[in-house]
């Protein structure tokens, strides 16, 4: 039981620590929205990485994102991230939320490259896109609150057939 205490306290640690980065971030980009090489400036010319800048060698990346996707794409990815961020720090439809968050983690991995500076090594630059361990962290959330709820289904029903017997052998 304490083993179930102690991971039930690291998840929800986890999860209001993970909804409050996303609010927070959300919020960020607002703020630098429209300051030079901003947030919208980024997001109308930066160029998909996908793996890293230089990686392979000569990458230099795709697109930009045409203007069509690129401009809501700028204008909601904030919005997503300060409401869906709210909703899972405060353990609102969980399973929902944490699966849109990954989607929208997986479209900044994809914006920036998994390896961002272009190298695993250390060198004064970010050297690893923690959004994938972020992915994962928001992974196993989901799956707790998805046991939690099963097993919560299940001492429902229990109580519910214990009832239902107790009732019969009195008659």
């Amino acid at each position: 039981m304490k083993y179930l205490l102690n991971l039930r306290t690291a998840v929800l640690v986890s999860r209001v620590m993970m909804g409050v980065f996303f609010f927070l971030s959300g919020v960020a980009n607002y703020l630098n929205f429209s300051v030079d090489n901003g947030f919208y400036q980024t997001v109308l010319i930066q160029k998909l990485q996908i793996i890293g800048p230089g990686i392979p060698a000569g990458w230099q990346g795709l697109g930009p994102l045409p203007w069509f996707i690129a401009i809501p794409y700028a204008w909601l990815l904030p919005l997503a991230e300060i409401l869906l961020g709210a909703l899972f720090a405060l353990n609102y439809w969980t399973r929902w939320t944490g699966l849109l968050l990954i989607l929208v983690t997986f479209s900044i991995t994809l914006a920036f490259g998994i390896i961002p500076a272009g190298s695993l090594f250390p060198n004064g630059a970010e050297s690893f896109n923690k959004t994938i361990l972020f992915m994962a962290l928001i992974w196993i959330c989901i799956a707790y609150d998805a046991r939690e709820q099963k097993m919560s289904r299940r001492r429902s029903q229990a109580a519910a057939d214990y009832v239902l017997n107790a009732s019969n052998n009195d008659m």
